[in-house]
């Protein structure tokens, strides 16, 4: 089973992953530009792959995605954890070139993506869910709150009580 871990920096995800990134000093197995396509991987080989903290620094994070569908076999898992729109994380940092919402992924799982994959696929989305800190009164009423209802937290409340990550969990479709 090959699991990567892209723009893994100095902590993989997952012990035995093959992880890649830019930055010498990394806990990178492969050095790489990950804004220059394609990856130096074989098409359809991961089993797993893991995006934590990476999406949002791509220029163009469409066709980080297309790549990562490329280099997936079909019903491949990929795991995307990005700072939610609202988080202070998502704004503060200016290597964050994009802000992502929890309908952002939705993209990925319709027709029009396929535009990026030639035709090949796309993704369905398996899980999502929105994370948040740990204040016990402001973070609880952000998790009851998209808890009933995502659509009219991010709304109506997503910037009264920020939501901290959003995580996905997407499967190949190819």
């Amino acid at each position: 089973m090959l699991i990567l871990d892209i723009g893994c920096g100095k902590n993989k995800q997952v012990a035995g992953a093959i992880g890649l990134d830019r930055q010498p000093g990394s806990d990178a197995d492969v050095l790489c530009e990950l804004a220059r396509f394609p990856w130096p991987l074989r098409d359809s080989c991961a089993d797993k792959v893991y995006l934590s903290h990476f999406i949002e620094h791509q220029p163009e994070a469409l066709r980080a995605m297309a790549e990562v569908h490329r280099i997936s076999k079909p019903g491949a898992e990929v795991i995307v954890v990005t700072p939610h729109f609202s988080s202070m994380d998502s704004y503060t940092d200016p290597t964050h070139l994009v802000h992502l919402g929890i309908h952002s992924f939705d993209y990925f799982a319709q027709e029009s993506f396929a535009n990026f994959t030639y035709g090949a696929g796309g993704f369905r989305i398996l899980e999502r869910h929105l994370t948040f800190g740990h204040n016990f009164l402001l973070d609880n009423l952000g998790r009851i709150i998209a808890g009933i209802s995502i659509d009219f937290y991010e709304k109506h409340f997503a910037w009264i009580f920020p939501a901290r990550n959003i995580h996905c969990r997407l499967s190949v479709i190819k």
